[in-house]
């Protein structure tokens, strides 16, 4: 999925821009992680970089 501009113009004023740009939502909602998995992703990974800078 592209996540570039769908349109050239910065306004929405036709219905088929805002319904492009109201599809990319609904798809990244669904692929969104919850609060509670961000949180869990960002500690995992944040311990990951900080025993890689402790080996060396």
């Amino acid at each position: 999925m592209c996540l570039g501009r769908f349109t050239s113009d910065p306004y929405l004023d036709e219905p088929s821009d805002v319904q492009h740009y109201s599809v990319l939502h609904d798809r990244l909602q669904a692929q969104a992680l919850s609060p509670a998995g961000s949180r869990v992703l960002i500690a995992g990974v944040t311990r990951m970089y900080i025993d890689a800078a402790s080996h060396h």
